[in-house]
């Protein structure tokens, strides 16, 4: 009886090893978890984060980094107060590697005036940054449309107020020969003879300056 409570307590003393064993392991492989997942966040690097406000288009938002882990996600978030935050564009990464990568996304509905913008990554769910807050000031100026004729070489400009200085370059920068008609808010171009083409309407809107692209076909004028 003695022999057969002594082999009894034997296991006993064995599983509780092994189950001690099992909790050292488990324990271990978190351990070996977490460290590599803060390896990998620690691995990850923006070099720089800016936003940019272009006048009458929106904001422009720069970012750069210098190394990236597995499944990098980015989030830009934008707020009028530094304490409400929402997202306004959300962009994958490139992937576990190290070297330069730039991005550039374009805000087409900011917030009038001083407006804030963060960039927030992260990676399979887990937060790796969030980057400092950068303040932007952005004026919506009038916008200014462009109205092709029937005529081939002739359209309207038309804007939300008064127009100035009305000039329209071809895509190297060059000033083309135009006639042009003012009439309060709008203004009516005569180009006949220009080559089928991409040119440009730069003009000033109650004193704001203001560029448009516009389409010359065979057949007529296209703009925006």
């Amino acid at each position: 009886m003695k022999k057969e409570l002594l082999i009894l307590a034997a296991c006993f003393s064995g599983a509780a090893f092994a189950q001690s064993d099992d909790v050292a392991t488990v324990h271990r492989s978190t351990a070996v978890q977490q460290v590599g997942q803060e390896m990998k966040a620690s691995a990850y690097e923006l070099v720089s984060f800016v936003a940019n406000a272009m006048s009458g288009d929106g904001i422009s938002l720069y970012w750069n980094t210098a190394a990236e882990v597995p499944n990098t996600t980015f989030i830009v978030e934008r707020s009028s107060d530094r304490m409400n935050w929402r997202t306004a564009f959300t962009q994958d990464g490139e992937g576990d590697h190290s070297g330069y990568s730039a991005y550039k996304v374009m805000d087409m509905a900011p917030l009038p005036g001083i407006s804030y913008y963060r960039l927030i990554a992260t990676s399979n769910g887990h937060e790796l940054e969030v980057s400092d807050d950068f303040a932007v000031e952005y004026n919506p100026v009038p916008s200014l449309r462009i109205k092709g004729d029937r005529d081939p070489g002739r359209f309207t400009v038309l804007g939300d107020g008064s127009i100035s200085d009305v000039q329209l370059l071809n895509n190297r920068g060059q000033f083309m020969q135009m006639d042009l008609n003012y009439s309060g808010a709008q203004v009516f171009v005569r180009t006949e003879g220009l080559e089928p083409g991409t040119y440009f309407v730069q003009a000033t809107v109650n004193g704001n300056p203001v560029l448009r692209t516009v389409l010359v076909t065979a057949s007529g004028v296209i703009g925006g």
